[in-house]
């Protein structure tokens, strides 16, 4: 339903016009997004495992530049045309990827912490902020499995927090953007939040896909934003489908959290890919809320996409050995 809302919503248009950004929107989720949600919605086990292992290859070409790009540049890291913020949400989720999918050991291990020093490396708060949320939900979820564990990753970053300060680590890149006190960011989030609330009481409707900035600032005019959309998905789904394309984007987001929780719950004990799921759909939701728009949350839309097939994504069903 949300797909076909997305389809027909040039229907908006009519009344408000639309945007060269708009129509960029438009196009890149009818010819990109939806495609490739259509394609996920029948793999198979072994069609999301080969996924998720050539993504990490792919992670790792944009860690190897990086680290070519970081160690002589002290600007914001991002490469292949990608923003820092996209650079470290690619990495964090490298680091969701090898926790889950793949076995635990030294090899994994330092891997995960080379991806994450590139993720704070960026400066972007936002991703870092999702995996710390992501990461409190799973220790919630399995307290009694990982106290010990849990007190024992601890130790591991205070120690590297002390070797963070001590190497000067915090000159890499733009990583002393995450604990300065420039709240500009925060509050221009906030500033957007307000705005996109605003525009939704005046017009519950929509305003028509890409076309947040300019009726924002037709309702407040002496106080124009240059930005093209609110850093929030949900926000921006709102705004610009209206009440009925938000409801339907929660519902959606809901539905799909709740089942791959519960099928992550009944399989526990099989060699399923539920755990991976869930937590990446977590993360991903919890990063949408802090920047990009309708297209930079496409790969979202592919995870809600696998988490939703009705055959149970288990091992065992495709008798691998």
């Amino acid at each position: 339903i949300f797909l076909l809302l997305v389809v027909l919503s040039p229907i908006l248009w009519f009344p408000y016009g639309f945007t060269e950004y708009g129509l960029y929107k438009y196009i890149n989720f009818i010819f990109v997004v939806i495609p490739l949600v259509l394609i996920s919605s029948i793999f198979t086990y072994q069609d999301v495992r080969r996924l998720f292992l050539t993504l990490l290859y792919f992670i790792f070409f944009l860690a190897i530049l990086g680290v070519v790009i970081v160690s002589s540049s002290t600007e914001r890291l991002s490469v292949l045309g990608g923003g820092p913020i996209v650079f470290a949400r690619w990495m964090i989720i490298g680091i969701i990827i090898l926790f889950f999918l793949k076995k635990k050991s030294l090899k994994n291990s330092i891997l995960i912490i080379g991806l994450f020093v590139l993720s704070i490396s960026t400066g972007s708060r936002g991703p870092i902020l999702s995996l710390l949320l992501t990461a409190v939900i799973f220790f919630l979820l399995n307290f009694q499995n990982i106290f010990f564990k849990f007190i024992f990753i601890i130790f591991i970053l205070t120690s590297f927090l002390f070797v963070f300060d001590s190497l000067k680590i915090q000159e890499i890149g733009k990583t002393e953007r995450l604990v300065t006190k420039d709240n500009t960011s925060k509050n221009a989030r906030l500033y957007f939040a307000f705005r996109s609330l605003e525009l939704l009481s005046i017009y519950p409707t929509g305003v028509g896909i890409g076309n947040w900035q300019e009726y924002s600032n037709k309702t407040k005019k002496y106080h124009l934003l240059k930005h093209d959309y609110p850093h929030n998905l949900i926000l921006e789904v709102f705004s610009e489908l209206g009440l009925l394309g938000g409801i339907v984007l929660l519902l959606v987001l809901l539905k799909s959290i709740y089942f791959t929780f519960f099928r992550m719950l009944r399989y526990s004990k099989e060699n399923s890919i539920y755990n991976l799921l869930f937590y990446l759909q977590l993360f991903l939701l919890f990063n949408s809320m802090f920047s990009g728009d309708l297209n930079d949350s496409r790969f979202l839309f592919i995870i809600i996409s696998i988490s939703l097939i009705s055959e149970p994504l288990l091992k065992k069903r495709i008798n691998e050995n």
